[in-house]
C-alpha cells in the first residue's frame, strides 16, 4: 500500500509542499527501473491524501505540487473512475489553498475529463508537466511508450485551445540506441514546432537490467552529448523570445523568499526547484504572500519583475 505521509518533517518551507498521491508504477518503458525498484502502481487511498493536504495547508502552505511517478493514473488500482478528476474536486474545497500543480501527467493518460476538470478549475493552474522523451514513432514504440507523434501533436493543441495560458514542460531523451540523424532531426522539428516554456533533455543512459540496454546500435558517448547541446540551444532561442516578447505583461508571483535586494518568487508557470523564478525588486513582502507585478525584462531563463 501507498505509505501514510502525514505528520512528516517538511523539507519546503512551509508556504508549499509536495503532496504525494500514489507509488510505483505500472508502465513499461524500456529505459526505466522505477517499476522494478518501486513495484506496481499504488494509489494512495483519497481520503488520505485530503488529510495529508488539509495537514499541509493549515501548516501553510498555499500551494501543492501533486506527485507521482504517473499522475493521471490515480485512483485506477482502486477502480475509481476518474481519479485524478475527483482528487482535485476534494483539493479545491480546502478554502486557504490557492495553487494545485499537477506534475508528471503522462502524455496518453491525459482525457477529456481530466483537461476539462484542469480549465474549469480555479485553483490548478495553467501549468502542465507533459514528458513526452520523444517524438518518432520507430522510437517511441521501442520505448514502449504508449503515444505516437500525433497523438502528442493532438494533446498539445488541444491544452492550448482550453488553456491559451497554458504553460507545458516537458522531458526528452537522445541518443536512445539506434536514433538516426533524421529521427533527431525529427525531434528539434518538433521543439521548433510546439515551442516548450521548459524542457529538460538528458542523453540516454544504458541503466542496468532495461530493455533498452540491451538493444543494438548504442550511441557513442559524444553524439549524445553533441544532441543534448543542440537540442537545448534550440530550446534556449525558442524560451528567450518567448520571455523577451513578455516584457511589460503583469504577473501574479508567489514570493518564496527574501533576499538583500529584493526577493525571489515564481508565477504560476515555475514550479518549485525545477523551472526558472521571478526577481522581485525592491520587495519586502514575507515567504508565502501573493503580489501583482510586471515583468522588466529577464536575467538569464528568469523574469526580472516589479510590484505593481
Amino acid at each position: 500500500a501507498a505509505r501514510d505521509d502525514r505528520g512528516r518533517l517538511l523539507i519546503s518551507p512551509n508556504h508549499w509542499a509536495y503532496l504525494r498521491i500514489s507509488e510505483g508504477c505500472d508502465r513499461k518503458c524500456s529505459f526505466c527501473t522505477i517499476p522494478a525498484i518501486r513495484g506496481r502502481f499504488r494509489s494512495k487511498p483519497m481520503e488520505l491524501v485530503v488529510k495529508e493536504a488539509l495537514e499541509l495547508v493549515e501548516n501553510g502552505a498555499v500551494e501543492l505540487s501533486l506527485i507521482a511517478q504517473d499522475s493521471n493514473y490515480y485512483g485506477r488500482d482502486l477502480k475509481m473512475k476518474n481519479g485524478l478528476v475527483q482528487l482535485i474536486s476534494e483539493l479545491e474545497k480546502l478554502e486557504s489553498l490557492r495553487w494545485i500543480r499537477l506534475m508528471y501527467l503522462y502524455p496518453s493518460g491525459i482525457d477529456e475529463a481530466l483537461l476539462e476538470a484542469m480549465a474549469q478549475s480555479q485553483k490548478v493552474v495553467h501549468y502542465a508537466d507533459i514528458p513526452v522523451q520523444h517524438i518518432n514513432n520507430r522510437i517511441l514504440k521501442s520505448m514502449r511508450r504508449a503515444d505516437t507523434k500525433e497523438n502528442n501533436l493532438r494533446l498539445i493543441e488541444r491544452l492550448r485551445t482550453l488553456m491559451p495560458d497554458v504553460v507545458l514542460r516537458t522531458t526528452i531523451i537522445v541518443g536512445y540506441p539506434g536514433e538516426t540523424e533524421a529521427e533527431f532531426e525529427e525531434l528539434l522539428e518538433f521543439v521548433r514546432r510546439v515551442k516548450f516554456d521548459a524542457l529538460g533533455c538528458f542523453p540516454f543512459y544504458a541503466e542496468s537490467g532495461t530493455p533498452a540496454a540491451e538493444l543494438p546500435d548504442q550511441a557513442p558517448e559524444h553524439i549524445k552529448q553533441q544532441r543534448v547541446d543542440r537540442l537545448m540551444q534550440t530550446q534556449q532561442e525558442i524560451v528567450f523570445a518567448k520571455m523577451n516578447a513578455r516584457t511589460g505583461d503583469e504577473l501574479t508571483v508567489l514570493v518564496d523568499e527574501k533576499g538583500p535586494d529584493g526577493a525571489v518568487g515564481r508565477y504560476y508557470g515555475q514550479a518549485p526547484h525545477i523551472d526558472s523564478v521571478c526577481l522581485i525588486d525592491a520587495c519586502d513582502d514575507p515567504s508565502g504572500t501573493f503580489i501583482k507585478t510586471r515583468i522588466t525584462g529577464r536575467d538569464g531563463y528568469d523574469f526580472t519583475v516589479e510590484k505593481i
